[in-house]
């Protein structure tokens, strides 16, 4: 998906965009310190980009949803009640993506991390879903489904962003995609988020 590829791009050069910075290992304090810098509430707008493999994107957008970042002690992002139900659309198994239209919105758990950070204190700073588990009763019996996450963005945290009680004014936008569905190790239908005339499923947390 065209839109992932650029927002991936973006992701890197506001990652990379000083001229040769020097980035060094943050210590346990550091790590405790900024942690404590970005926890809370925000508000925001799920953005939902999908298309069913024949080229027409569509989009779908939540407003006033809510994403929760702990201290340290997690160090978690958690994005609450992601709407699984919209998934139904590119799934290609009608009973599957019925079962899906009715689905229930979830909460669901991403783990963040400090990398390394500058002289000048900016920091490096991302966050690496895994799988929002799912349990949907269709076909006379219950399925224990996976869906598979990705997110392969990583950020500047700015210092003075920090300091001023803005941590992400540098960085408005949270993005992961769906790469597949699984029941076990089966793999029911997988989305590709870099290939033409396939399925793709590509969520943004545009922050308020």
């Amino acid at each position: 998906m065209k839109r992932l590829f650029f927002g991936l791009l973006t992701a890197l050069i506001l990652t990379a965009c000083s001229s040769n910075p020097e980035f060094y290992g943050m210590t346990p304090q550091q790590k405790e310190d900024y942690s404590k810098a970005i926890a809370g509430e925000y508000t925001g707008t799920y953005v939902i980009l999908y298309n069913d493999g024949g080229g027409d994107e569509k989009s779908v957008k939540i407003k006033n949803s809510q994403m929760t970042i702990t201290d340290q002690t997690m160090h978690s992002v958690c994005f609450h009640d992601y709407p699984v139900s919209q998934l139904s659309g590119v799934v290609a198994d009608s009973v599957l993506a019925e079962a899906l239209a009715s689905a229930p919105n979830v909460d669901f758990l991403a783990d963040y991390h400090f990398y390394d950070m500058q002289d000048n204190g900016d920091a490096n700073w991302g966050f690496e879903p895994a799988a929002i588990p799912l349990t949907l009763h269709y076909g006379g019996a219950d399925h224990h489904l996976v869906l598979k996450l990705n997110s392969r963005a990583y950020f500047l945290l700015s210092k003075a962003s920090l300091d001023a009680g803005k941590p992400f004014a540098n960085q408005s936008v949270f993005q992961f995609a769906v790469e597949g569905i699984y029941e076990g190790n089966t793999l029911l239908q997988a989305f590709d988020d870099w290939q033409d005339n396939s399925p793709e499923y590509l969520t943004y947390f545009q922050l308020e």
